[in-house]
């Protein structure tokens, strides 16, 4: 059967698209719902489809030719070829699954998925690498030997099977089933490796990653799961448009398709960005596949129809993603230099170069971004002509100049170094450059192409400066031999400013850089003696946190006007109090902060903060000079009343008017702020205690009648915070990945360990909390702390887990699930 005709069609209509849509694309018409589509591993041009009209076709792209498979007596709903392409299996609802002779197109093998005799429909079928073994899905996964077309095993299931997929080395076999769960399975051992749990309610998807280090799955629900197959961990989740009946990676692994609604998506697997939307079928699309080349994708639907198309300038524009891109940029009235790609060559590799020296300096590896190169391995400078005259670019230069590159250039997915050739040797007149970030993914910097801002060794630092902007470094004036600072002799990156760039994506191009939302709220800030202000910031991110800076505005002392880096501070872990102290900030109307957090895998979140007098809490109450019990108990005496504006002392600590439970807990974070008591919850047991018998002796205030009755006041407050028993609480979060903590009461003073244990009652991990006071422990800093880690230090794998409590002799067991 001839189907050139629908080519030359096609061919003709994308002619008239603009040039990067003209993707050439094929219609093959199977009939009716198309269940299944692939490529033949050794064959770009061979291509077999499957669907409810119960026959096989195998199309030959390479002489427009279709032949048909017929002998199945109920809808196909899967199938393969061996890795050879000399053998096809097919899957259906009528029971059995056949294997075909491919160069013959002949059946020669029929047989029947059979459980406690029973025959069942079999929805996938799938070879091993090595084509000696073949899977199929069911009730239950059954496990076949090719050569003698006899039963090896069957792997049991909780719900019928839908899905397959081996590894790249036939040692391990994903099955997701109808539940919602992907048992992952050693096959020599024919052994559960894993059960991977997701919401969804049945699972359509399973596949490996070319080199077998991601595991993908989806389903119902359209979330897509990536699982790193070294220790079963989420890498992170896409969310699809619509059910997923099917995916595939692509040859090199770097990016992922997913089917949806009338589309193909295709993924970036670094960063879980999508690439692309492939439209053209109507109704669902049930089967995709990438060609063994790697350069046409296939896909099948509701519609009847086969799709093939080149996606080779999708993959490219994918390959030029976050790296810094080169423009020298001429105004309408001047040449270009004739050395002038040369001299960004020598500029760009040296800058690239610092950066690497730097960073193994402070000892993350040489470390440093890439560029765009030919391939001589030169850089590559795209010239842009401006619109006007170089007068016109002497104001404003950065957003005159970014405006016109941004029809040209996606700034949000590169980050560029724009090199302007004008008649002045300063950007805007007076700067050497300018930087700064362009959305989450981009950014760009801009330097003039001569004059002693672009020259010798000054040329490179004030290069590496403004990319340091473009990469999310503020000024730092802590030292001036930081290459952020404004020094004469900067030669060297802050630890700060490197670590920051140890989890950055352009100082990381081959990570998985996914970005669950990094949440940030401000406490509000204390307010000591001395003008001295603790910021403090709760942070989370379920991609693990990394490093936060706080951003303050300059002072007049400092160099430039703006803002600068105040402090760093590193993260561990999905939740942090951050905490950083200051002088540099005097609360204002227009006074703001801003926190900048950066995650593992790259994903930097900023938010400001205003800082009025309204925003701070003055917690030295008496205006002594110190913060202590005092400023406690003169809160307490007023414990309840409205605030008495202009009084003096003023026990109103965070201005809203009333004396109530904020203002103690403002002064609590203080006390244990200076040190004074060990890190505690609020008002825990042992911690108010101290400061009441601490006020108790304080004989000078002993005949305050104020005074004494805020020490009444602490005491009332302490009877309900004593525990009445000994309690064991539910973990928190739960279910989590990969840390969590463990809350208790205790009502005496004991000896406290947590054992933590395996559903097969194997102990994991033992925690050996110490002696204990009477007291609530339920608080982050107070609760018993388990990061997912066994007393090896390896992390656990997926599943339900119990934690028992041992304190004299109380003891009571919970259960917990880590979903990874």
């Amino acid at each position: 059967m001839q189907f050139r005709y629908l080519f030359v069609t096609l061919s003709l209509l994308f002619s008239f698209l603009p040039a990067n849509f003209a993707q050439q694309q094929t219609v093959l018409r199977h009939g009716g719902v198309v269940h299944t589509v692939k490529f033949s591993p050794v064959d770009n041009a061979l291509i077999g489809s499957a669907g409810d009209n119960n026959t096989i076709k195998l199309w030959n792209l390479r002489n427009d030719t279709v032949q048909t498979l017929r002998g199945h007596s109920g809808q196909v709903n899967a199938i393969a070829f061996s890795p050879n392409g000399q053998l096809l299996a097919s899957g259906g609802d009528d029971w059995n699954f056949k294997l075909w002779d491919v160069d013959k197109r002949e059946n020669i093998a029929t047989l029947d998925h059979v459980v406690n005799r029973t025959r069942y429909q079999v929805k996938d079928v799938a070879f091993s690498p090595d084509g000696q073994r073949l899977a199929t899905a069911a009730q239950h996964v059954k496990l076949w030997q090719v050569s003698t077309r006899s039963e090896i095993a069957t792997l049991q299931h909780d719900a019928y099977v839908w899905t397959l997929a081996f590894s790249p080395n036939g040692q391990r076999l994903a099955a997701g089933d109808q539940g919602g769960t992907v048992k992952v399975w050693d096959v020599q051992k024919r052994e559960v490796i894993v059960n991977l749990e997701s919401d969804t309610t049945n699972m359509n998807a399973v596949t490996f990653s070319p080199d077998g280090r991601i595991l993908a799955t989806a389903g119902y629900d359209g979330q897509i799961l990536l699982w790193s197959t070294a220790n079963w961990s989420l890498l992170g989740t896409l969310q699809n448009w619509g059910t997923v009946y099917a995916l595939d990676f692509s040859v090199d692994g770097k990016v992922l398709a997913s089917t949806g609604y009338e589309v193909v998506t295709l993924w970036a697997v670094d960063s879980g960005e999508e690439v692309v939307s492939l439209k053209g079928h109507t109704g669902w699309v049930h089967a995709t596949a990438f060609s063994p080349n790697g350069t046409t994708l296939i896909s099948s639907g509701a519609d009847g129809t086969v799709r093939v198309q080149n996606i080779e300038t999708y993959l490219q524009t994918l390959q030029q993603r976050e790296m810094v891109r080169l423009i020298y940029f001429l105004p309408i009235n001047r040449r270009a230099q004739p050395n002038i790609n040369t001299e960004l060559d020598t500029l760009i590799k040296d800058a690239q170069q610092f950066y690497a020296a730097q960073m193994q300096k402070h000892g993350f590896g040489r470390k440093t971004f890439t560029f765009e190169t030919d391939a001589t391995g030169k850089a590559v400078v795209h010239r842009l002509n401006g619109k006007f005259r170089d007068r016109y670019y002497d104001t404003d230069t950065i957003d005159r100049v970014a405006e016109e590159v941004d029809k040209y250039f996606d700034l949000s997915k590169n980050l560029y170094l724009i090199v302007i050739d004008t008649d002045s040797e300063l950007i805007d007149g007076e700067w050497c450059g300018m930087g700064g970030l362009h959305g989450t993914g981009g950014g760009k910097a801009i330097i003039p192409a001569s004059g002693g801002c672009f020259d010798g060794e000054f040329g490179v630092v004030n290069t590496v400066h403004e990319l340091g902007h473009a990469f999310g470094l503020d000024h730092d004036f802590q030292n001036d031999a930081y290459v952020m600072s404004y020094g004469t002799d900067r030669d060297r990156l802050s630890h700060c400013a490197a670590e920051w760039l140890d989890a950055h994506r352009y100082f990381n191009t081959s990570q998985t850089a996914f970005n669950e939302p990094t949440t940030m709220e401000m406490l509000i800030p204390l307010v000591f003696p001395g003008n001295t202000i603790r910021f403090r910031f709760e942070v989370a991110d379920a991609d693990r946190l990394h490093q936060a800076q706080l951003i303050i505005p300059t002072l007049l002392s400092d160099p430039a006007e703006g803002v600068k880096l105040h402090r760093c501070a590193t993260l561990n872990g999905e939740v942090s109090l951050v905490e950083f102290s200051t002088t540099s900030v005097r609360p204002g109307d227009t006074t703001k902060v801003t926190l900048r957090v950066i995650d593992v895998q790259g994903n930097f979140t900023q938010v400001a903060y205003p800082v009025g007098w309204n925003d701070v809490a003055r917690v030295d109450v008496n205006r002594d000079g110190v913060v202590n019990v005092t400023d406690l108990v003169l809160v307490a005496s007023d414990f309840g009343t409205k605030a008495v504006r202009g009084a003096h002392p003023k026990p109103d600590v965070n201005n809203d008017g009333f004396v109530d439970r904020q203002d103690l807990l403002l002064v609590v974070d203080a006390l244990e702020a200076t040190g004074d008591v060990p890190a505690a919850p609020v008002f825990a047991g042992s911690n108010l205690q101290r400061w009441i018998l601490e006020a108790k002796r304080d004989n000078n205030r002993v005949d305050d009648a104020a005074f004494q009755r805020g020490i009444t006041i602490l005491e009332q407050l302490l009877t309900p915070l004593l525990p009445i028993e000994t309690v064991l609480l539910p973990n928190y979060p739960n279910p989590f990945n990969p840390e969590t903590w463990i809350p208790y009461q205790l009502a005496e003073p004991a000896n406290v360990t947590v054992f933590i244990y395996a559903a097969d009652g194997q102990l994991v991990r033992a925690l050996n909390l110490g002696h204990q006071r009477v007291g609530i422990y339920e608080s982050r800093n107070r609760a018993a702390y388990w990061n997912g880690r066994n007393a090896l230090g390896e992390p656990v794998a997926s599943g339900l887990y119990f934690y028992t409590l041992t304190a004299g002799n109380f003891t009571a067991t919970r259960k917990m699930l880590i979903r990874k």
